[in-house]
């Protein structure tokens, strides 16, 4: 029985899934899904989904195989690293679609979308956050926005921080602090669900409640909200809901934050983090008789802005513009018949000014050799041949030079002087309108001069 299989590739995890298709007990077919996860913490997630999509195909269940595979990409970048992956594991019966195309894809198979015309769609991943406003009629991504500024990794690493200075810790051990982050993390997950977590672990107990946690976040998730109802506002057509996908859209806060802020109707589907790999899974179609191509993984095309990067294979808005190579390969070879003329030069300048002028490098060619030629005769001479006698040194002796006895310093008595006399008392001040007058000068009498008796 041939079954498809869809691939999302995050930055921490990949997930697979497979739809099964069940009889409801009314008799219609149920959509359900297999679901699997592979981590992808610790090595490049494209290498990651490469592999597990290989185990995958290899492995056969009875009569069960997969007939056709769908690869949901990010943006531009990992659409090229996802064709490399995939080329060095000998892969090349997949096809990529986008995550907001695969997503739109799960909501109309599941019904979820209503009768909403254009979405938008909030995905929270472990490495960023991705707004995207997409046309249900054409499928047609109309605008997409995309920030590290928020992410769950930010989130983590806020639990870690307000864990670590509660117990006073301070972790300095790689392990200890991985160890230590990955359980924060499964907290966090674990708050979505229950009001407290506590996880003991060898670098520490983690205990915090949903209350701690929210006080945490309620900040880079009201920046989010901002995000959203900027890219609202500019979006050429009105924006009719606001769809929540990725792992972060299980967050109750997150949804609250968004629905007061927007004003939209917003939607949560059950396993927001899958939702990209079913939709790839529904979108994914096989790709026969096709020779693998000599470069699959990206052509690239060095310009002079910066070296952009098309790549085959990818929507139109997401390639960037054809870049003109004639411009490069013009001036690669340019600077080459430079680089080439200038070497001749300093040659024929060293030729002309005999550098090295020894008498071996004027001795004539050997009778197997070509003599050097020139555009205009040569009129330098090979200078006679002169020897030098040099006389042995003369040895001086050098009388040492007179040491002259240090000055003996001598002292001066100061001379001091008499004290300049004290000027004379300023005058009274005027009073105006009263008579002038001047006060008499009072004199003292000198203090008298008391003796101690003699014993």
């Amino acid at each position: 029985m041939a079954e498809v299989l869809g691939v999302s590739v995050g930055a921490s995890a990949v997930r697979m899934a497979r739809p099964d298709l069940r009889l409801h007990t009314s008799g219609e077919r149920e959509l359900d899904f297999h679901n699997d996860t592979v981590d992808a913490h610790f090595d490049r997630a494209e290498e990651v989904a490469a592999e597990s999509i290989g185990v995958v195909l290899s492995q056969s269940n009875g009569d069960r195989y997969v007939e056709a595979t769908g690869v949901a990409y990010r943006d531009q970048q990992q659409f090229g690293d996802i064709q490399q992956a995939m080329m060095e594991q000998r892969l090349y019966n997949y096809r990529l679609v986008p995550e907001a195309r695969a997503a739109l894809a799960y909501l109309e198979a599941t019904g979820e979308i209503g009768n909403f015309s254009t979405i938008a769609l909030y995905d929270l991943g472990s490495s960023g956050l991705t707004i995207t406003v997409v046309d249900r009629a054409s499928g047609d991504v109309l605008l997409a926005e995309r920030t590290t500024d928020i992410s769950g990794s930010d989130f983590d690493r806020l639990i870690c921080d307000n864990q670590l200075a509660k117990q006073g810790v301070d972790l300095d051990n790689a392990v200890g602090i991985a160890e230590f982050t990955t359980r924060c993390r499964i907290a966090k997950e674990q708050l979505s669900t229950s009001g407290a977590v506590c996880l003991p672990g060898d670098s520490g107990v983690i205990l915090i409640s949903r209350e701690s946690f929210e006080a945490l976040v309620t900040v880079p998730i009201e920046y989010s909200a901002r995000l959203v109802r900027d890219v609202i506002t500019r979006s050429p057509q009105r924006v009719d809901a606001l769809f929540l996908v990725g792992g972060g859209a299980r967050i109750p806060l997150v949804e609250a934050i968004l629905r007061s802020w927007t004003g939209l109707p917003v939607v949560a589907p059950a396993d927001p983090e899958a939702v990209a790999a079913k939709g790839a899974a529904l979108l994914a179609t096989p790709v026969n008789n096709v020779p693998p191509p000599n470069n699959p993984a990206r052509t690239a095309h060095s310009s002079s802005n910066g070296g952009a990067t098309a790549l085959t294979g990818a929507p139109e808005w997401l390639s960037p513009e054809p870049v003109d190579r004639s411009v490069t390969s013009k001036r690669k070879i340019r600077g080459a018949a430079l680089v080439a003329g200038g070497l001749a030069a300093v040659a024929a300048l060293g030729l002309t000014l005999g550098y090295g002028g020894s008498e071996d490098s004027t001795s004539a060619p050997a009778d197997n050799e070509q003599p050097l030629t020139s555009a205009a005769p040569s009129t330098t001479r090979s200078a006679p041949t002169t020897t030098v006698t040099t006389p042995p040194p003369v040895t001086t002796t050098v009388a040492p030079a007179p040491v002259e006895p240090a000055p003996v310093e001598t002292y001066e008595e100061p001379q001091y002087e008499e004290p300049a006399p004290a000027p004379p008392p300023a005058p009274a001040p005027l009073i105006p309108g009263l008579p002038q007058f001047q006060l008499p000068q009072i004199q003292l009498p000198p203090p008298p001069v008391f003796q101690l008796p003699r014993f």
